[in-house]
């Protein structure tokens, strides 16, 4: 089992608007805040379309950006990264920090910031990450399509 879902009332908190946006895999469920600073409900639900339509369709890794700011000024991007294996997929949590990158943060490249998959630290404790079904993220991708069409 695996869906994510966007509020749409805006609230403040520290200073800014942000959403509410939940996240479970199979028994975890996840409370998460989506800054509007920058993007909007519209353009969150865009790109975590794309990054699941990428698994979907058979692509090995990807992700869902659940706090995005304006990578010209921020310090850092909350995001899941997903990884592909045949029909499961691997959910991993995930900040990427934009001042450790090469390049500048290109939003509609994300792909490209996405880490090939580890599994261990490198003080050798495990990651946390969770298992599910491909079909699980086409179930996840249908519903976050209808929440863009109806702009709910």
């Amino acid at each position: 089992m695996f869906s994510l879902k966007l509020g749409t009332v805006k609230i403040e908190s520290e200073g800014e608007q942000i959403l509410v946006g939940n996240i479970k895999i199979e028994d975890f469920s996840e409370d998460f805040h989506v800054p509007l600073s920058y993007w909007d409900r519209n353009e969150y639900l865009s790109q975590w379309t794309r990054g699941l339509e990428v698994i979907f369709s058979g692509g090995k890794k990807s992700a869902f950006i659940t706090a995005m700011y304006n990578p010209t000024t921020a310090n850092f991007i909350f995001w899941w990264v997903i990884y592909r294996v045949g029909n499961d997929v691997y959910i991993q949590n995930h900040v990427l920090f934009v001042d450790e990158l090469k390049e500048p943060f290109d939003e509609n490249n994300f792909i490209r910031y996405v880490p090939e998959r580890e599994t261990i630290t490198e003080d050798g404790d495990p990651i946390s990450e969770w298992k599910v079904n491909i079909d699980d993220i086409g179930q996840a991708l249908l519903t976050i399509k209808s929440f863009e069409k109806n702009n709910e």
